[in-house]
């Protein structure tokens, strides 16, 4: 992983008991401004949102980034460019933030959310239809750290909201996001703390025109933002990951060969039948898609998409598979998961060069 201009690691983002006073009728007390934060992802929309703050005066108090730790290298590698842009406009440095847990149910300690799966021998849950994700490794340390952040504190104590900026562009499925705010943005139970701003869809900007206002603004275009691995990535994904970061598809290999038994369990201790796919999930893609109706064919297992594609032989998916333990590992076994899963993928490399 590159290293981060700034980085801010965060405790379980555990809600604090907080003291507002808030102003009676007739009160000549008038509180600040409410602080604006916005919400980074180092993608196209909020590249595009804190431009489009920029060109109409509004400068941000804070600007958060939560990294998972499995962004595409390209992310990472857009942040210090990002913060040059930043400085040079007079707003604040992008800052980092990480979410760090302290209750482990399973062996070894992880510390991100790669390592998080690998050592529930599962998926992230977007594979199985959830959105956890984001509200654990995103929400909350940015939730922390902004807990702690004086001008918040300020704010709530003079009984004020903290505004927070979103990056949803104007295109109808994130004008439905942002009306559901099931993800990236707060959740329902912290409306007493904060007010949500979603400037795209204010100005009308769809993802187009973010793209031409980032490049009027004299800055490269970022790379679309989330886990190397994530549901949601489309197959032209895949194949540009195959060209930029090659080793991502053996990790992903990994992943899947490593939660496969744990789905296998799961439906035969509800008697479900097994047949080639697994009936909880495939793989990270969940279900395979015929490609009916305009839609990408693509099968529910990014490991066998792989395959078809000859991005990794066949014999490499097979060895990378058959070397990954499908069970939860014991104190004693692994030092760390980055070394584990590094020595997975260098022993396949070995056993090639051997054949």
């Amino acid at each position: 992983m590159a290293n981060h201009p700034t980085l801010i690691i965060m405790q379980n983002a555990i809600r604090p008991q907080l003291t507002f006073q808030f102003n009676g009728a007739g009160s000549e007390h008038h509180p600040a401004p409410a602080p604006l934060v916005v919400c980074y992802g180092a993608g196209r929309d909020s590249t595009a949102l804190l431009v489009g703050l920029w060109q109409r005066g509004i400068r941000p108090d804070l600007i958060l980034f939560a990294d998972v730790g499995a962004e595409r290298q390209a992310t990472y590698d857009f942040l210090p460019v990002m913060n040059r842009w930043l400085k040079s406009v007079g707003f604040p440095e992008i800052t980092v933030v990480r979410y760090q847990p302290k209750d482990f149910k399973h062996w070894p300690p992880y510390h991100t959310i790669e390592e998080n799966i690998l050592t529930n021998c599962a998926l992230p849950s977007i594979a199985y239809g959830f959105h956890k994700c984001s509200a654990k490794w995103k929400i909350a340390p940015q939730r922390a750290y902004l807990m702690q952040w004086q001008p918040a504190l300020n704010c709530w104590s003079a009984g004020g909201k903290v505004r927070k900026a979103i990056g949803f562009d104007a295109s109808p499925h994130e004008l439905k996001r942002s009306k559901g705010c099931s993800t990236y943005a707060v959740q329902e139970e912290e409306s007493e703390l904060f007010n949500l701003w979603f400037p795209l869809q204010e100005w009308g900007w769809h993802l187009a025109e973010c793209i031409r206002q980032i490049v009027k603004a004299g800055l490269p275009i970022p790379n679309k933002s989330s886990c190397y691995f994530c549901t949601a990535m489309k197959p032209a994904e895949v194949d540009d990951l195959a060209k930029a970061e090659p080793d991502k598809l053996k990790r992903i290999v990994v992943l899947e060969a490593r939660a496969k038994q744990k789905h296998l369990d799961y439906a035969e201790g509800r008697g479900w039948p097994r047949g080639i796919g697994v009936p909880l999930t495939e793989g990270i893609w969940r279900r395979s898609v015929k490609g009916c109706r305009g839609a990408t064919p693509k099968p529910g297992s990014m490991t066998e998409y792989i395959r078809e594609k000859g991005f990794l032989s066949s014999d490499e998916i097979d060895h990378l598979t058959a070397a990954t333990p499908t069970r939860p590992l014991m104190k004693g076994e692994i030092l760390n998961w980055q070394t584990w899963i590094q020595s997975i993928i260098a022993d396949d490399a070995g056993k090639r060069g051997d054949d």
